[in-house]
């Protein structure tokens, strides 16, 4: 059989023990001894006085302890700077930081880009942008494009007309390579 549990050496100590673990005690020479030892030092224990403090102890010590949190919550960080605001606001910080590396920025020169029927197959995307769009859309001729809302009637002859001689003479060019393609 095993040996007492601490617990079980406290309940020998205190005349609670259950009988089989009391057998095993009466019969054990190193239970009888650890109980033994237990005995002594709780005897030494209620033997031994500490002073109560004085009743002005309990007064003088509040104050202190009040004092103590007096001067911890003037040393501490403003209110704004506390984790319980940093948190929200590092997290909206992260998000508009995420956004703004997401979201390419268009130059200046990257003004209009021709949509994707109207460049040649060979030539390289110009507008990652566009090319999600038409993903997403899938392809849309002018007057869709238009009933649907996306585009309102006459931006695309107000864009032609805004173009130089130079985008002007692309556009032309871009629009024979695509009618070639498209009677292919």
């Amino acid at each position: 059989m095993t040996h007492l549990t601490s617990d079980e050496l406290i309940d020998a100590m205190e005349g609670v023990l259950a009988s089989e673990r009391q057998a095993h005690l009466t019969a054990c020479a190193e239970c009888q001894r650890q109980r033994d030892e237990l005995a002594g030092v709780l005897n030494e224990a209620k033997l031994s006085s500490a002073p109560e403090p004085s009743p002005l102890f309990w007064k003088h010590f509040s104050a202190r302890v009040n004092e103590a949190i007096d001067t911890d919550a003037a040393n501490a960080w403003p209110q704004w700077l506390r984790w319980q605001v940093l948190l929200p606001l590092g997290a909206v910080a992260m998000i508009i930081l995420a956004l703004m590396i997401s979201i390419p920025k268009l130059a200046p020169d990257d003004a209009f880009v021709a949509p994707a029927a109207f460049v040649a197959s060979d030539a390289p995307a110009v507008d990652d942008n566009w090319g999600a769009f038409v993903e997403l859309v899938g392809e849309l001729d002018l007057e869709t494009a238009s009933a649907a809302g996306v585009i309102e009637p006459g931006v695309a002859d107000q864009a032609v007309l805004s173009l130089n001689a130079e985008e002007r003479l692309e556009l032309s060019r871009l629009l024979q390579a695509e009618l070639t393609r498209a009677k292919s």
